[in-house]
């Protein structure tokens, strides 16, 4: 692989102006393919084979004008009636009905249904179904659907859209926070590497593979469903390791430049080494993100696969992108200080009487370089954590324990409109519905029963016992009269609850109307919509929760021992990054269960956490982790090797990477919490819980207890049994012993860049 590796990137240096064309030519044509073919992004909660699901498909069967993807017209009289303008609104549901991919819509003042009108008639709620999930109903659409209800506004009422309504032509722009990301990011760079170009180098990098990542994605969503947050996580996440992964590699370059080889040269060797870390790194990313299978719903499996195929765009630029550019920049990517010394090297090189004598300066270099390391401020940090490894492993694990004592809490639930920005008219329709129906009446439940073959005067005996049983039920507001299909086979009976769609109390209403409600009843029955969908979504994922921590700590330990031919070392990487991720989860928790801070993420009110969120989070974090896991650690086995001292190693080993380690954290967090000014709460718990991550795992993990641990494990954190030995493959992360300096000839502007 190294040797490979060493190809590659002498190749993508070498023949820069090819690989960088090439790379133009292909983002510019997943773009025009993008625009000619691509998908939309939709939100669907199904759960195969859950009870909801089986009931949707009963209902668009036998119940067609009440199947579909629900949403709701709100007509609002600030003075009077919606009545008095019922012309009006009978012309613009007439409208609606006529619109495309609409299956039905009433207009309630023209029937006598009584349940969509408000007590003082100022508020009047016309259901609407759809026969497509209204969030993948672009801008136009919703052109469309203001011009049908305009009559209604004309004629002075206030017209909002509700449940699946609102989200039509909602589309997330986050080129404001990539902005931000990105020019601080530019920032950290330029402050670590005093270079404009160096520091450019990473983010070029991650514009290319970021923007190739999502064209891809979204041709893919023409064949495929992915949620409407899946280009938005896929671009955080992206951007943060495919500046880290550029980060890696041109320091690498920049210090192996320093020690004397010439570009082409050192481009090779940082791709054998920190390349081969980008690889490994970034397949664990990979691997852990598709985790998310494991799940078993195919919206957070997406959710996954999105993130993965930006991920793996990356590693592909870090690996081919970004020799390319150093092979432009040629010595650009030092600062003018360091090009005077190099310069002054390599002078001082020719006048070297023969190889041995420039070997052994460089020997020399090489040496003062590690003293360097061992002498820095990360460096006697990392001895003083060694000299007393109990006490500050003690203190760090229990900070982390401390931070995630709220998790013990966690509330795993929906999020309905009642958390969207007060601007929006989904927001505006939910508070209007709450104000004159109650809250449950943004969440009704639907009771699905299949009919006996009996007379009909048994089947509405039938269902009048059961309306009045569900009408007993506490926290039950009303039930509406049942409704028969036209062939008498299935009937509907629709539930309004009295707590919000988000309430922990609408759950339990959900689950005992289905086993103690309906588990006696000898027909068929199943409870669906919106709300009892999103419970059965909600208690698939918390039950796969365990599998998939089971898995992904299973791989990025097999990843480990291999990487590195140690058992120690996959089991301690396990345990801390499950240390930092239970912090993490505290912290999101507290700041958006708790309500601690959440208003300075543009959250008002506390809201429970969405069940994919903490599965999401752990796929990612611990991915993004072994990260770090790998860049550190294999500096430090590269200095075990060539020290056989492992207190030295490890003070070698942070001081080297320390700083980038820092950096590539600070670029993260800055990155992710550009994040929290996007409106979805979801992607607000995301950018806050993965910085919160990447801050813990880069400070108390990797400077604290890292350190603590390696220094009690001492020679044995590098041991490996020898049958295990024998049958693993030895891809040596470090790319072998530092090759010889090349045959001496006489400096030249050429030879120096």
């Amino acid at each position: 692989m190294h040797a490979f590796l060493d190809r590659l990137g002498r190749g993508a240096a070498r023949h820069h102006w090819f690989v960088i064309g090439g790379w133009v030519v292909l983002v510019a044509g997943l773009f025009v393919l993008r625009s000619a073919f691509g998908g939309t992004y939709v939100n669907d909660y199904t759960v195969p084979g859950s009870e909801s699901s089986a009931g949707l498909s009963v209902l668009n069967k036998d119940f067609s004008n009440q199947g579909g993807y629900s949403g709701s017209i709100v007509f609002h009289a600030k003075s009077g009636k919606v009545s008095d303008q019922a012309d009006a609104v009978k012309t613009s549901m007439a409208a609606v009905a006529e619109l495309p991919d609409v299956v039905a819509a009433t207009d309630p003042l023209a029937t006598s249904q009584t349940a969509y009108i408000s007590k003082d008639g100022a508020i009047v709620n016309a259901p609407v179904s759809f026969s497509v999930v209204p969030a993948s109903l672009d801008a136009t659409y919703l052109d469309s659907l203001d011009a049908a209800v305009q009559p209604a506004r004309a004629a002075g009422l206030e017209v909002e859209y509700g449940g699946g309504a609102g989200q039509i032509g909602k589309q997330a722009d986050d080129a404001l926070s990539e902005a931000i990301g990105l020019g601080l990011a530019l920032l950290l760079l330029f402050l670590m590497f005093r270079s404009i170009v160096a520091a450019g180098l990473p983010l070029v990098s991650a514009v290319f593979s970021v923007g190739g990542g999502l064209a891809i994605l979204g041709l893919l969503a023409a064949v495929k469903d992915f949620p409407v947050s899946a280009p938005t996580v896929a671009t955080l996440l992206g951007l943060g390791v495919a500046i880290d992964y550029g980060l890696f590699l041109v320091s690498r370059h920049r210090e192996q430049l320093d020690d004397g080889m010439t570009v082409e040269e050192s481009v090779g060797r940082a791709e054998s080494t920190s390349g081969a870390a980008v690889l490994v790194a970034g397949g664990t990313v990979v691997i852990a993100i598709l985790g998310l299978y494991v799940s078993g719903v195919p919206f957070v499996g997406a959710l996954g696969l999105s993130s993965a195929i930006v991920v793996a765009v990356t590693v592909l630029a870090a690996l081919t992108l970004i020799p390319a550019m150093l092979g432009l920049a040629k010595l650009l990517v030092l600062n003018r200080a360091d090009r005077h010394h190099l310069t002054a090297e390599r002078s001082l090189e020719a006048d070297l009487p023969d190889e041995a004598a420039i070997a052994e300066h460089r020997a020399e270099e090489r040496e003062r370089r590690d003293a360097k390391h061992e002498q820095s401020a990360f460096a006697r940090w990392g001895r003083r954590v060694s000299d007393k490894p109990w006490p500050y492993g003690i203190v760090a694990t229990l900070v982390l324990l401390v931070l995630a004592i709220p998790l013990l809490s966690m509330n795993l639930g929906q999020l309905d409109a009642g958390t969207d920005p007060t601007s929006d008219s989904s927001r505006k329709a939910y508070d209007l519905v709450a104000e004159g129906f109650g809250p449950g009446a943004n969440g009704p439940l639907t009771v699905v029963v299949t009919l006996p073959s009996e007379s009909s005067a048994d089947k509405q005996t039938l269902l009048t016992n059961l309306a009045s049983t569900l009408q007993k039920q506490a926290g039950v507001a009303a039930v509406q009269p049942p409704s028969t299909n036209s062939a008498g086979t299935t009937a509907i009976i629709n539930v309004i609850p009295t707590t919000s769609p988000s309430s922990a109390d609408t759950e339990d209403l959900v689950n005992r109307i289905r086993d103690d409600v309906l588990a006696g009843q000898q027909e068929k029955t199943y409870v669906v919509g919106t709300t009892a969908g999103y419970v059965d979504f909600t208690e698939k994922v918390a039950g796969r929760m365990l599998w998939l921590i089971g898995a992904v700590v299973l791989l990025a330990f097999l990843l480990l021992t291999v990487a590195f031919r140690s058992i120690l070392i996959g089991v301690k990487a396990a345990i801390l990054n499950l240390l930092s991720v239970g912090a993490a989860y505290g912290v999101i928790v507290a700041v958006f269960q708790w309500g601690w801070g959440s208003s300075l993420v543009g959250i008002e009110e506390n809201v429970p956490i969405p069940s994919f969120v903490p599965m999401l989070m752990f796929a990612i974090v611990f991915g993004l982790s072994m990260d770090y896991e790998v860049f550190l650690l294999s500096r430090v086995h590269e200095a075990w090797i060539a020290t056989n001292d492992s207190h030295r190693a490890v003070a070698i080993g942070i001081g080297a990477t320390a700083r980038v380690i820092t950096t590539a954290a600070a670029i993260m967090v800055v990155v992710f919490l550009s994040f929290v000014l996007d409106d979805d709460p979801t992607v607000k718990m995301l950018a806050v819980g993965m910085a919160v991550a990447v801050l813990i795992d880069a400070s108390i993990v990797r400077m604290v207890l890292v350190p603590s641990v390696m220094t009690l494990l001492g020679d044995k954190a590098w041991w490996l049994p020898r049958w295990l030995d024998r049958i693993i493959p030895d891809i040596q992360l470090e790319g072998g012993p530092t090759p010889q300096p090349p045959a001496r000839e006489t400096p030249s502007p050429e030879r120096v860049s």
